[in-house]
C-alpha cells in the first residue's frame, strides 16, 4: 500500500472558486441527539461549506485541512492568488422539478441554474433520487461544462459543477464506509456519524473529496494521475485514508466523542464535527497532507506458530474445472518452489518474502489432488461445508494446507460481498491437533468485478480498461491472485496468532495489506506498470513452471515494512 501518491500537473488553469449550492429533493428535518438537541440536517452541509472559509478556534479544523489545497496553487506554472471562498445562493427543489430519475445532462441542466462565472455550482441529491451511474461507478462526481449557451440563452462561459448524492438507502456498501460495513473486504464495526445521521455526513466525506479535486482539477487538465478519463485527484487518490494507522477497512486512529461516542477528524463552523479525507501533497512534499499523519505500514507478530519447512498443499476441485484449468492452478502451486529453474521475476522469488517472516522459508509441494464433480455438499456451501470438503484432504501431514476450490456455479457464503477467498484452521492433525485450509472460488460468473480485477472491471471506482489475463481466463487467473492471498496468509498467520494488522477476526495479512498493487506506480484503479508480453497482449510480473506467466499481488516485507513487488 502506498504511503503517499504524486499528482502530476497538467498544463491547465486552476479555479478560483466561488461555491454555490443546489439542493434537488433536500427536505428539512430534525432528528434527536443527546440533550434533546436538533439538528437542522441542511446545516450539516452549508455548515461544512462555512467552515472551509470561517476561522474556528478548535483544532484541527476544516479550514486547517482546506488551506493545504492553497499549496497547489503556489506550486503552479502560473502561480495565482490566494485561494477565496464564499458561501452562495441555496435553491430548494423538492417538487422534483425533471424527475426523480436523473442522468448526467439533467445533472449539468440542474447546476447551470447558478452562476457560470468563477463558481462551482452544486447539486445534491436526496436518497430517494437515482441517478445514471449512482452507486456502481461513483458516489458523486465533479465535471465541467463549455456548452453554456445549449443551457442558459446566451452565454458561453465554461463552468464547473459538482453532484454528490445522499447513498444511505441505495448502496450504503459501497459509499458510505467507514459509517457503514463495506460490500466486501474487511467487516470491522462502523464508526458512528458525527452528526449521527449516516447518510449525510457521508455525503461531507463526497463534496469534500469532490471540491478538492475540482479546484485543482476543474477542467481535466490541473492536477491528477492516471488518464484525464478516470483521474486520480487531490481526494480520491487516498481512499480511505482519514489519519494515522489506515489501513483497508481500517478509517485510523482518530478522534471520538465520549459522551456520544461519534468518530471525527475536524472541528467546523457552530460547533460541528466532521469526518474528513486525506488529500497529497504535491511533488515537492512527498507525505500526505491528512489531518494526521499516516504512519508506516506495520503487521505485528502475535507470537503463535507459522507454517515452515516442507509444507504439502493438498487440493479439493469442487465443482466444474477442465483440465487445462487445473493445471493453470497446480502450476502455480508447483512454481511457489521452482527455485532458479524459472526466468525472472519468478512466481518462486515472489514466494521467498515469506521466507522473511519469523522461523525462516516455507516450501510448497502439491500433494493430494481430489475431484468432486458431482457437488456432493451441493451448490451452496458454508464455512462449515468448506471445512467438511477440506477435511477430506487430510492424510495426517504435521505441516499442509488443504484448499477448497470451488467452481463458477458453486456459491459460498460471502463470495463476491465479502470475499473472494479465505483461510482458516481446525482440521484434526497428528501433533499440532489442527491443520491450516483454504478456499478460492472462482469468480467468473459470480463477481468478477470485485474477485477478478484487474482482469475485469471493477464494480466501482475507477473503470479504466481492464489487463489481458496472462493465461487467457479471466476467472483462473483471478483465483490464482486470491490463491496466491490465502497461501501467503495461510503460511504467516495460520491459526490466528502470526503475523496481521488490526482485529483477528478481520485481519490484514501478508498480500491482503497490500490490496490493488501489482507493479510500481500502482494507485486506487491502476495496477502498476507490469510486463505486457506484445506478442499475446497479456499482462502478468511472474514466471511459472512450464513456461506459464502469472499475475502475483504485491506482498508485506518485514524487512522493510513496506508492500513488495515484482517488477
Amino acid at each position: 500500500m502506498a504511503a503517499f501518491a504524486i499528482l502530476k500537473l497538467q498544463l491547465g488553469t486552476l479555479l478560483k472558486l466561488l461555491t454555490k449550492t443546489k439542493c434537488n429533493s433536500t427536505t428539512t428535518t430534525t432528528i434527536s441527539l443527546p440533550e434533546n438537541s436538533q439538528l437542522d440536517l441542511r446545516a450539516v452541509v452549508s455548515d461544512f461549506l462555512i467552515s472551509l472559509f470561517k476561522p474556528t478556534s478548535d483544532q484541527p479544523s476544516v479550514g486547517t485541512w482546506w488551506k493545504s489545497i492553497e499549496k497547489y496553487y503556489h506550486l503552479s506554472k502560473k502561480p495565482t492568488s490566494s485561494l477565496a471562498l464564499s458561501l452562495g445562493t441555496q435553491v430548494l427543489d423538492e417538487n422534483y422539478s425533471i424527475g426523480k430519475s436523473l442522468t448526467s445532462r439533467q445533472i449539468q441542466q440542474l447546476a447551470s441554474k447558478g452562476a457560470q462565472n468563477y463558481g462551482i455550482n452544486v447539486v445534491l441529491t436526496s436518497s430517494d433520487v437515482l441517478v445514471y451511474g449512482f452507486c456502481m461507478n461513483s458516489c458523486g462526481t465533479h465535471e465541467s461544462s463549455n456548452d453554456g449557451s445549449q443551457i442558459r440563452g446566451s452565454k458561453t462561459n465554461k463552468f464547473a459543477y459538482i453532484w454528490v448524492g445522499n447513498l444511505e438507502t441505495q448502496c450504503p456498501g459501497q459509499c458510505v464506509w467507514p459509517f457503514h460495513q463495506p460490500i466486501y473486504g474487511p467487516q470491522s464495526p462502523p464508526l458512528v456519524a458525527p452528526n449521527i445521521d449516516v447518510g449525510l455526513d457521508d455525503m461531507v466525506i463526497n463534496l469534500a473529496s469532490l471540491l478538492a479535486g475540482i479546484v485543482t482539477n476543474p477542467f481535466g487538465n490541473g492536477y491528477f494521475q492516471g488518464s484525464k478519463d478516470a483521474p486520480l485527484e487531490a481526494s480520491s487518490a487516498c481512499p480511505g485514508v482519514y489519519g494515522k494507522g489506515s489501513y483497508p477497512g481500517y478509517a485510523e486512529d482518530l478522534l471520538m466523542d465520549p459522551t456520544i461516542g461519534v468518530s471525527y477528524n475536524a472541528h467546523g463552523y457552530n460547533g460541528k464535527k466532521y469526518l474528513l479525507p486525506a488529500f497529497p501533497c504535491t511533488a515537492t512534499m512527498r507525505k500526505l497532507s491528512a489531518l494526521v499523519q499516516q504512519q508506516p505500514l506495520v503487521l505485528n507478530y502475535h507470537n503463535g506458530p507459522l507454517l515452515k519447512g516442507n509444507l504439502t498443499v493438498n487440493i479439493v476441485w469442487y465443482g466444474k474445472f477442465s483440465p487445462s484449468q487445473r493445471s493453470i492452478l497446480v502450476d502455480f502451486v508447483q512454481s511457489l518452489s521452482s527455485g532458479q529453474r524459472t526466468p525472472q521475476p519468478s512466481v518462486s522469488s515472489w514466494w521467498q518474502t515469506t521466507g522473511g517472516y519469523k522461523g525462516g522459508p516455507s516450501t510448497p509441494i502439491v500433494g493430494n489432488q481430489i475431484l468432486d464433480e458431482t457437488y456432493s455438499l451441493g451448490k451452496a456451501l458454508t464455512d462449515q461445508k468448506l471445512v467438511a470438503l477440506a477435511a477430506k484432504a487430510s492424510k495426517g501431514q504435521n505441516a499442509a494446507i488443504n484448499v477448497v476450490l470451488t467452481g463458477a456455479d458453486v456459491t459460498v457464503d460471502g463470495f463476491c460481498s465479502s470475499r473472494c477467498g479465505s483461510h482458516g484452521s481446525g482440521i484434526e492433525g497428528r501433533k499440532t491437533g489442527k491443520l491450516a485450509y483454504a478456499w478460492v472460488g472462482n469468480p467468473a460468473s459470480q463477481g468478477p468485478g470485485q474477485c477478478a480485477w484487474p482482469f475485469h472491471q471493477p464494480i466501482y471506482g475507477p473503470q479504466t480498461p481492464p489487463l489481458v489475463p496472462p493465461n487467457g481466463d479471466v476467472g483462473i487467473d483471478g483465483m490464482v491472485i486470491s490463491l496466491a492471498t490465502v497461501l501467503a496468509g495461510a503460511v504467516t498467520n495460520p491459526f490466528d496468532n502470526g503475523y496481521f494488522q488490526g482485529s483477528k477476526d478481520a485481519p490484514l495479512e501478508a498480500v491482503s495489506a497490500c490490496t490493488g498493487i501489482f507493479g510500481k506506480g500502482a494507485y486506487p484503479g491502476y495496477p502498476g506498470d507490469v510486463i505486457l508480453d506484445k506478442t499475446t497482449g497479456v499482462s502478468y510480473n511472474a514466471f511459472g513452471v512450464r513456461g506459464r506467466k502469472y499475475l502475483l499481488p504485491a506482498m508485506w516485507d518485514p524487512q522493510t515494512s513496506a508492500c513488495k513487488t515484482l517488477v
